[in-house]
């Protein structure tokens, strides 16, 4: 054989290798992931006036529209739940049948006791006015980052956990590091699903 197909071949070898690992860490994040939920009640009722749960989610909350944040509010919290933390992440990218990882669409964290929503539209004047924190999102931004699947429908989970202490103090501003922060410290969770993509 040519050394320009031996090339070839080896590149193709290690994008496979490449894409096989990331796949093992998707998968290995997500049962890790559902391992934590399980431990937790899901007792916690979290709707949107901006989204029906399980439907698509209107464009003007993602890439296609003016890409604002939905309303989220919840309602039932545990006794003992001195704050909040709301999580929005997307699970199935790049493609539902082919997920290689999870992407964090917005952290809020230290949300006071007495907060039970979060407004459609929110500035980042008015959280920290609410003394709420704003965590980082996959593009590295403290704000919302609005759907924008590249391919196919995607499944967007907002989550709500009632935490037992008034603030946390994570490592990092990520979703892995507020997480890590708050273990141990949830009371009970809640989820609602919205939809979007082609």
């Amino acid at each position: 054989m040519k050394r320009p197909g031996i090339v070839v071949l080896a590149i193709f070898a290690l994008a496979a290798a490449v894409i096989a690992i990331a796949f093992l860490r998707a998968s290995s994040a997500r049962d890790a992931d559902r391992a934590y939920h399980a431990a937790i009640p899901n007792t916690i009722f979290l709707h949107s006036i901006s989204f029906n749960p399980g439907a698509d989610i209107p464009a003007s909350y993602t890439c296609k529209g003016e890409g604002v944040s939905p309303e989220v509010s919840w309602e039932g919290p545990p006794a003992g739940a001195r704050s909040y933390v709301l999580i929005a992440s997307d699970w199935d990218s790049p493609l539902r049948r082919f997920r290689l990882g999870n992407v964090t669409h917005c952290v809020l964290y230290n949300i006071p006791q007495g907060v039970h929503g979060v407004k459609s539209a929110v500035k980042s004047a008015e959280l920290t006015q609410e003394k709420i924190d704003i965590g980082i999102n996959s593009s590295g931004a403290a704000a919302y980052m609005p759907p924008c699947p590249p391919l196919g429908k995607h499944r967007y989970m907002f989550r709500v956990y009632a935490l037992d202490v008034p603030r946390i103090v994570p490592a990092s501003r990520d979703r892995e590091g507020v997480m890590n922060a708050m273990k141990g410290r949830v009371l009970a969770y809640g989820e609602i699903v919205g939809l979007f993509g082609g």
